[in-house]
């Protein structure tokens, strides 16, 4: 699998390109540290306003060989033209004008006092890539899941690309081989506008309370434009209805399979970009009880975006809460 090449930029490196500020700095330092995705995903503007449109090839045109004086029957390739949207991800902070002003450093208070609101907006966005869905929430957009959501023997499908695991219960998760980059799966930002969080000091205001009551707080204002896009579906795969209840004992659940099940059927298509493997810390935590249990040379433990990290076959695997231990049945 290759790495991401100097022509693509994550989330975090458009990031430091467009905002500015020590302020600003360590926001994003603060979501890069509960968020992997976001350190992993390159960024892509969109090319239709707040939309981005992908023409994604479904069938390829035929070839034959030709005697002397003979023909070729004409043909053509088959497409499909893909709408992707952004969402608008808000949050607002808001602290108590005297504690601010007691403090040492306002700036640096008001930021720590921001930093709940700030997880709060990075765990909204790692949900909805994976589970973001515009038929239940309108104003978001579509993950993943939304995407990969049922099986096919069609080749020519996305639901080839899902791996059923055999789980039947309720307890189900999934794990995911993506691939990022301009050609692959990107999360997008619209025309003309900044990517990343966009924050703005409103300064103070005066809040109301339901009974009347006033007092005067700081306000800041967390702002981030976001979407995705999976332009070639064959580089990205799920491994679905993963039961957690039989991740261990006799009849536990063979991981390893499951990944090399997964790897050979992105590796052609994933070559150009840049894959990582998500999962959430319960199932990372039986692949390494599994790993104790005998030796393999398919896992090692490598450094990656200077920490030091399981890998499959030199794909790093990346923790994610987000990614749910009750998923409903993929069939």
């Amino acid at each position: 699998m290759a790495t991401l090449g100097a022509g693509y930029l994550t989330l975090a490196d458009r990031f430091k390109r467009t905002e500015n500020g020590k302020i600003a700095a360590e926001i994003i330092e603060m979501m890069s540290e509960t968020n992997e995705v976001l350190a992993d995903a390159n960024a892509l503007q969109c090319n239709d306003g707040s939309n981005h449109i992908t023409t994604i090839r479904t069938g390829l045109p035929s070839a034959v060989f030709r005697k002397l004086y003979g023909y070729v029957p004409t043909s053509k390739s088959t497409t499909e033209q893909v709408k992707d949207v952004t969402g608008m991800l808000e949050t607002y902070s808001i602290v108590d004008v005297d504690l601010v002003d007691k403090s040492e450093n306002p700036k640096a208070f008001r930021l720590s006092e921001s930093s709940a609101f700030i997880e709060a907006m990075n765990q909204k966005l790692q949900e909805t890539i994976f589970y973001g869905s515009i038929k239940e929430n309108a104003a978001a957009f579509d993950g993943l899941t939304a995407r990969y959501s049922k099986k096919s023997a069609d080749e020519k499908k996305i639901g080839s690309n899902i791996i059923d695991a055999g789980g039947q219960s309720t307890d189900n998760t999934s794990i995911w081989f993506v691939t990022w980059g301009d050609l692959h799966t990107s999360l997008l930002y619209p025309q003309g506008s900044m990517a990343g969080v966009q924050h703005k000091d409103d300064g103070i205001l005066t809040e109301t309370s339901s009974t009347g009551g006033k007092r005067k707080v700081y306000q800041d204002h967390y702002k981030m434009d976001v979407g995705l896009s999976v332009r070639d579906w064959r580089s990205t795969c799920r491994i679905a209805n993963i039961s957690v209840s039989k991740l261990s004992g006799e009849d536990s659940i063979d991981l390893e399979a499951l990944l090399n099940k997964a790897y050979y059927k992105i590796r052609r298509f994933s070559k150009t970009g840049k894959t990582c493997i998500y999962c959430n810390s319960t199932v990372l935590m039986h692949f390494e009880a599994q790993l104790r249990a005998k030796t393999n040379v398919n896992f090692t433990i490598k450094e990656y975006l200077d920490e030091n990290v399981l890998h499959y076959k030199n794909i790093p695997i990346r923790e994610c809460e987000q990614i749910v231990l009750n998923e409903e049945l993929v069939s």
